[in-house]
């Protein structure tokens, strides 16, 4: 062999070599592209100096049309333009899935002559791109006539099973980010839906308690309901005496009271509120509960308190430590199908293991029931387990919840046989200022004169309401709705305050009070409602419930001037 063949062999080997450096990199690149653009830009970037071609062009599937969207050659091609897949060559390769080998494109029937004799291209390989179905191809072009060496078809195949590759790894990839998408809906719709379960939830465990309270309450306000009745008997009987009317008055008011905490306490029992923690004296809420306790256990069930009087107040709601106080009695008393004794009580002790440090108190509701085995013990507190059977319910997983809001937690101590006890663990509140009852009525106001206007549709409210007012000093006008009351108003009637029902048919109080904010902020406002819950559109309008006694009405009247003093 002369020296210089064996020169120009050299020369090839590193030409060759060069090439498949070059694809080395083009194939690395490929590597890492995610998407059909950067698939494009890395065979235009690469392809052309890979083969040692004249031009490439990469060929897109569109339908019925190939698309040359990209090219990289000695002179223009076809990028940009689309061409019938049934009349192209690339349509040919990508519809057979096969390599077009193509020496001279004046000799073979699968080339348009015409769309290449205005070109430099003589000869030519088109590979397909895509594995199962080829959607792509690569076209190198070359300007003389020839069979293209192995090394320049199997340079170009090599590349375009890598952007086979690429473009399947594209397709994996954009599909495991829509899975994840859905995924990601999918645990948001499910969160969303576990929380209105939980809600959905405690509304039932209150829907519960309220059932089973149906029949004590009916029987206890008939208990209150017969001296009222009795006693305005007797005051109006044409027999009394001022000693029996001061007599028989006193007890229908006391007996009105107790009324009046009772439905307080079932409206609380019943209204949906986020939690809001405040210092809570714990013999005052039981000495509360006491009645309404007894009433529930029934005569079987011998109810027992043990609570010191020096007992640090805790922190928590107390209209949802209620609610959860009773939800566990009425556990306790269906663990006793027979009677048994129910005893609640508290004592401030170190915290258990799980919680945080800091001072704790301990409410433990004992009763001497059927107890739980250990796997309804295991299970007892999860949301929707519930087996009345062993006595133990929903009211379980509700204060579990409650407690673990308020920052401390809930244990059961049970054996089947021996009775269960509930350990409610709540944290004491540091804050021992803020321990107050808001509802108490405040001294008595000095007597005060001006323009009122009263609405309420109910005419006995009305009227009872309206004497009270007369009686504090009030020049008092009433009408039975609100559209009366805003027509008088806008017609130039100008009252100091206006007391307004909040549930009345048309508008309502609260909407009556958004217009007089919009068009005559400087008269006063304050709303009554029969009800605690109602959702004021302005949090800084005053408001008080009913029932009411001129004490409260006076206050509350006084907090609604000084606003707009």
């Amino acid at each position: 062999m002369t020296r210089e063949l064996m020169s120009v062999r050299s020369s090839e080997q590193k030409a060759l070599a060069a090439r498949w450096t070059i694809a080395a990199e083009a194939m690395e690149a490929l590597a890492g592209a995610r998407s059909l653009d950067a698939i494009v830009n890395v065979l235009r970037a690469f392809a052309r100096r890979a083969v040692g071609a004249d031009g490439i062009a990469v060929i897109l599937r569109e339908g019925g049309l190939c698309h040359y969207v990209a090219e990289d050659s000695m002179a223009p091609l076809w990028s940009g333009q689309r061409f019938p897949a049934g009349n192209c060559v690339s349509g040919w390769a990508m519809r057979h899935g096969e390599t077009a080998i193509i020496p001279d494109i004046f000799n073979d029937p699968r080339v348009p002559v015409a769309a290449y004799e205005q070109t430099f291209v003589r000869s030519m390989v088109m590979v397909p791109i895509g594995r199962s179905e080829a959607t792509a191809a690569v076209g190198a072009y070359w300007s003389e006539q020839g069979e293209p060496t192995d090394n320049e078809v199997a340079l170009l195949e090599a590349l375009a099973r890598a952007a086979s590759t690429a473009l399947e790894n594209g397709r994996l990839f954009a599909a495991l980010e829509s899975l994840n998408d859905q995924l990601d809906q999918r645990v948001q719709e499910r969160t969303q839906e576990l929380e209105q379960s939980q809600d959905m939830l405690r509304q039932l465990q209150k829907m519960e308690v309220m059932g089973q309270l149906t029949g004590h309450v009916a029987h206890d306000f008939n208990n209150l309901l017969t001296p009222i009745i009795a006693g305005l008997d007797l005051i109006l009987s044409p027999r009394r005496t001022p000693e029996t009317i001061d007599r028989h008055a006193g007890m229908a008011m006391q007996a009105a009271e107790t009324a009046q905490i009772l439905v307080q306490r079932l409206l609380t029992f019943a209204r949906r509120q986020p939690l809001s923690p405040t210092a809570v004296n714990l013999p005052d809420l039981l000495a509360g509960m006491q009645a309404l306790l007894a009433s529930t256990l029934g005569p079987r069930v011998t109810l027992a308190t043990d609570l010191p009087a020096d007992l640090p107040p805790v922190r928590a709601d107390a209209n949802q430590l209620e609610l959860a106080i009773l939800n566990l009695a009425i556990n306790s008393r269906d663990a006793m199908p027979n009677g048994g004794s129910l005893m609640i009580e508290a004592e401030r002790l170190s915290p258990p293991a799980g919680l945080a440090p800091g001072d704790y108190v301990r409410i433990a509701i004992r009763d001497t029931g059927v107890g739980m085995t250990p796997d309804v013990r295991k299970a007892a507190m999860e949301p929707f387990f519930t087996t009345k059977t062993a006595g133990h319910g929903l009211g379980l997983s509700m204060a579990h919840g409650l407690a673990g809001q308020l920052g401390g937690t809930l244990q059961i101590e049970s054996e089947a046989g021996a009775g269960t006890s509930i350990l409610l663990w709540l944290p004491v509140d540091q804050d021992r200022s803020g321990t107050g009852d808001p509802d108490q009525p405040q001294a008595a106001e000095r007597r005060q004169t001006g323009k009122l206007l009263l609405v309420d549709d109910n005419a006995l409210v009305r009227a009872s309401t309206r004497d009270m007012l007369a009686d504090m000093g009030y020049d008092v006008v009433d009408v039975d709705h609100a559209e009366l009351a805003l027509s008088m108003i806008d017609a130039g009637y100008r009252p100091d305050i206006v007391v307004t029902d909040h549930v009345m048919p048309g508008m309502t109080g609260a909407e009556l009070a958004i217009r007089l904010r919009c068009d005559h902020p400087d008269i006063a406002l304050l709303i009554i409602s029969g009800y605690q819950g109602i959702d004021l559109i302005a949090p800084d309008i005053v408001r008080l419930s009913k029932p009411f006694r001129p004490s409260h009405l006076q206050a509350s009247i006084s907090a609604a001037r000084a606003q707009r003093a």
